[in-house]
């Protein structure tokens, strides 16, 4: 947080009244000039372990390590993202959550409205059902390279949805 911000958090609090607690003070100001984490995608966040732990190497080293490989240098290409790998490599970093979506499987002949993938104890399997909530839970969501492990057909035919 930078001043400015500190400032406009400490009036925030204030609401007008001229007053605010030393405790609500004192932690604004503790966060004065820390360089907060910066969020990268998982592959980066990947490199940069394996760059640090792995192999001990420093920034510069990283990056040329990362301009390598095809899954990284696409990213680093971008002026932007070389600021945000130094930040991360630096300051730290938070990964990137990745996109949840939910596959409908059309089949006008189901006995069911919705017949969708759902994850159960033996894996990932097709489920049908009448409830229009199935969107919403959790056992329905997957990221797209769980989709694509066993039912890349289903990805490629466009019946991934993205989840809002």
């Amino acid at each position: 947080m930078n001043k400015q911000e500190a400032i406009e958090k400490l009036t925030n609090i204030a609401n007008g009244t001229g007053w605010v607690t030393c405790t609500s003070a004192c932690n604004i100001i503790s966060q004065i000039d820390q360089p907060q984490k910066v969020v990268v995608p998982k592959f980066i966040a990947d490199s940069i372990e394996y760059c640090k732990n792995e192999e001990g190497y420093g920034l510069l080293r990283a990056m040329d390590y990362c301009d390598e490989y095809n899954d990284t240098d696409e990213w680093l290409e971008r002026p932007e993202n070389q600021e945000t790998f130094a930040c991360a490599w630096l300051f730290g970093y938070e990964v990137e959550l990745e996109k949840l979506y939910t596959v409908e499987i059309p089949d006008p002949n189901s006995y069911c409205d919705y017949r969708y993938l759902s994850r159960n104890d033996n894996g990932i399997c097709l489920d049908a059902s009448n409830d229009t909530k199935w969107k919403q839970k959790k056992r329905n969501q997957f990221t797209e390279s769980e989709i694509k492990e066993d039912f890349e057909w289903a990805w490629n035919a466009g019946f991934a949805k993205e989840v809002k």
